[in-house]
């Protein structure tokens, strides 16, 4: 399963999601579900405009695997 570490990332940079939503033109709501992971995918889109915003280059920064043993089996 790969994860996302955004809200991490905000608060490491002591930003707030109404930050990343002015900053990247993403809708507070949309940003507010994925913080929450009530999302089942990111568009690439939506994914560059996170990592501009938060000066990302590295997709380790952002997206990490974690291995989920009950999808397994």
């Amino acid at each position: 399963m790969i994860k996302h570490k955004v809200k991490k990332l905000l608060k490491e940079r002591d930003k707030s999601l109404y930050w990343l939503s002015q900053k990247t033109g993403l809708s507070y709501p949309n940003l507010h579900k994925l913080i929450k992971n009530d999302t089942h995918s990111i568009n690439f889109d939506t994914l560059d405009k996170i990592m501009k915003a938060l000066e990302i280059t590295d997709f380790n920064e952002i997206l990490e695997f974690v291995h989920d043993e009950r999808k397994t089996g």
